[in-house]
């Protein structure tokens, strides 16, 4: 067993202990050892009210003009019970993921998944002495009507990805295909190994939990929120 796969087993039975004694103090299982939430009563509230019986409830669409009932929702915001994930994140970000999930948002809304990001290969042409004679390779290669892909291992830079692969075997067939095209001076590449790390996943219960979620932008390392697969 891996040195990072014990810290993750470690990391998700903290997670867990954590889980179990938030539940059992919210939902005061805990009073009797003078543990529990703080009981709020404001009838001073209630008090203040005008005419509280004259409140009505009404569709969300209800008075508002054709115009506004058509408009797109701004900025497509995640609504309330929408579950999303970001990551993968390796150990390090992992742990600042962790650190700064357990201060913004409530242990029951989110959890780290464990995950394995499969090995990468690509068809690979490079390194170049300079961007230049990068810009004249890529002329070439859009000559020979073959597309070029970003590179994700700044090592490989001043140089070109024609395609990623999750298997050496793929990749080399691959070259072999472009090869009959007329590409010349590639070679198959691993650009990043099998990565081990964890997918923060939240469930947003409310807008209040929507809008903790700016409290992790720091610690999401450029990464954005999808849909949970």
């Amino acid at each position: 067993m891996s040195r990072l796969t014990r810290r993750l087993r470690l990391a998700v039975l903290l997670l867990l202990l954590f889980n179990l004694s938030y539940y059992l103090w919210s939902e005061d299982y805990l009073r009797g050892a003078g543990l529990g939430p703080t009981v709020q009563a404001e009838p001073q509230r209630l008090a203040r009210q005008i005419k509280p019986d004259a409140v009505q409830l009404r569709k969300p669409d209800a008075g508002m003009p054709d115009s506004a009932k058509s408009a797109p929702s701004t900025l497509n915001a995640p609504q309330p019970g929408d579950c999303l994930e970001a990551g993968p994140f390796d150990e390090p970000q992992g742990v600042a993921i962790w650190r700064a999930a357990s201060a913004a948002l409530p242990a029951s809304a989110w959890t780290l998944v464990p995950t394995l990001t499969p090995a990468r290969w690509i068809v690979y042409v490079g390194q170049y002495s300079s961007p230049a004679t990068i810009e004249s390779k890529r002329a070439e290669l859009a000559a020979l009507k073959i597309s070029v892909e970003p590179l994700i291992n700044p090592e490989l830079e001043l140089g070109m990805s024609l395609g990623h692969f999750e298997t050496r075997a793929a990749a080399a067939a691959a070259l072999e295909a472009l090869k009959k095209r007329g590409l010349r001076k590639a070679l198959v590449v691993q650009e990043q190994p099998e990565l081990s790390g964890a997918v923060l996943r939240v469930r947003l219960r409310n807008d209040l939990d929507r809008a903790r979620l700016n409290g992790l932008a720091s610690a999401l390392a450029g990464k954005d929120w999808v849909p949970c697969r």
